[in-house]
């Protein structure tokens, strides 16, 4: 029988930092992925903490954490570990090659596709906007065909907000796709990620563009977690590029998670791709092991500790019955509403919190699933990411700080 020390049950954000962190602890570490998570529909950003529980903008993560709810993941992590689990990352950034900036003493406001300002604490090089506070000229580039992207609209609603008051011009270049298909980031990111397609949007930019200004582009900047695509760019047109956020697929989402999946590969913990966890084997209140189903057989894995990071709602790691809501592997108690119809208001996009959003297992500091009594409900199982109750990710922009802070504190208590 094969056993792990730890295998970890999805491959989202918060997955792949549990597996990396544990494997640093020494851990022999199995990945069970099913999908791909949702760091390339998320996008690539660490958004620590935007918004306060008044909807209103934080000056920075840091000073929201001191007025965070009781219930919420962060309270239970603490502060030292959040610190701890942005320099792990940041390390892993530095080391393969494809560094973030950002600390969490500073919020950081990145353009989006809609002209507005997302705020976020850790980004990729390719969303540094310091050059954009003294640029005198900015040019808002498109590419023809792009789905859902429009240089006129960045740069009109751009403008209208303080210290983006520039002079915006519009450029456009053709990729020269011929197919007929809707375009979208990934595509162009590909197309740049040739040699043929770098030199062509160079020749077609570097006529329309002064030396020093500012180009404000969707995020195509190649899909290799490295800077090589921005850096030949910027030399070849003396001009610096930032990229904003824009609607998925999102390319700086699958940078962070090829940077990821490379460094796991790297360490030497084995990922199994495309496998579906059934069920779990107990014994005396433990966990022994998980059964996955997959095409051909069923397939049982076993581990010392076993690390729960399949998602909510959206990612199947939690279920809505009538009811009630479920976690469907290790059957572990879920905290909701005891009326369904008070799961969410009625205003979709409202100035409150939604209680959907924070149904979900709800953890001691160690990320240990509690019981409705307060007990350990399973000793060896440790939870993290989006199926943790007491948080919106949506509302207080926080989705994937918690997953990197549950991650890394998972991981430290197996």
């Amino acid at each position: 029988m094969r056993e792990s020390d730890v295998i970890v049950i999805g491959s989202g954000f918060a997955g792949l930092i549990a597996a990396a962190a544990a494997d640093k602890r020494g851990k022999k570490v199995t990945v069970l992925s099913k999908g791909v998570g949702t760091l390339t529909i998320g996008g690539g950003t660490i958004d620590l903490l935007g918004y306060g529980n008044d909807g209103r903008p934080l000056a920075n993560p840091a000073a929201g954490l001191a007025a965070i709810e009781p219930a919420h993941p962060y309270k239970k992590i603490g502060s030292p570990a959040i610190y701890a689990a942005i320099k792990f990352f940041l390390a892993i950034c530095e080391s393969a090659g494809y560094p973030y900036l950002g600390r969490l003493e500073e919020m950081k406001w990145i353009p989006t596709a809609a002209g507005t300002l997302k705020p976020t604490c850790l980004v990729p090089k390719t969303m540094d906007t310091t050059c954009l506070k003294s640029a005198h000229t900015v040019y808002a580039a498109g590419f023809q065909g792009l789905k859902d992207y429009y240089p006129h609209l960045v740069a009109k609603n751009l403008s209208k907000l303080p210290g983006y008051d520039k002079n915006y011009e519009i450029v456009m270049v053709n990729p020269h796709f011929t197919d007929g298909r809707d375009v979208s980031a990934l595509d162009v990111a590909r197309w740049l990620d040739t040699g043929t397609g770098r030199k062509e949007c160079i020749r077609q930019l570097v006529k329309k563009v002064k030396a020093g200004a500012v180009i404000l582009m969707p995020p195509v900047l190649g899909t290799s977690p490295d800077y090589q695509v921005l850096e030949e760019m910027e030399t070849a047109l003396d001009c610096r590029l930032v990229e904003t956020v824009a609607i998925p697929p999102s390319v700086t989402g699958f940078r962070l998670r090829s940077m990821m999946l490379n460094y796991l590969k790297t360490a030497g913990v084995r990922i199994i791709e495309q496998v579906s966890v059934a069920r779990a084997i107990m014994e005396k209140g433990k966990c022994l092991g998980v059964v996955t189903q997959n095409i051909d057989r069923e397939r049982t894995y076993y581990a010392k500790n076993f690390i729960l990071a399949n998602g909510g709602f959206y990612g199947g790691g939690l279920r809505a019955e009538p009811g009630q809501a479920i976690e469907p592997i290790f059957n572990l108690p879920v905290e909701a509403p005891a009326k369904q119809e008070e799961w969410g208001n009625r205003q979709l996009f409202s100035p409150e919190k939604q209680s959907f959003a924070k149904i979900g297992i709800t953890v001691d500091n160690k990320m240990r699933p509690l019981a409705p009594n307060g007990s350990i409900a399973i000793e060896n199982i440790f939870i993290a990411g989006r199926n943790l109750r007491g948080y919106d990710f949506c509302f207080e922009k926080s989705g994937n700080g918690v997953a990197l802070a549950s991650g890394y504190q998972a991981a430290m208590s197996v």
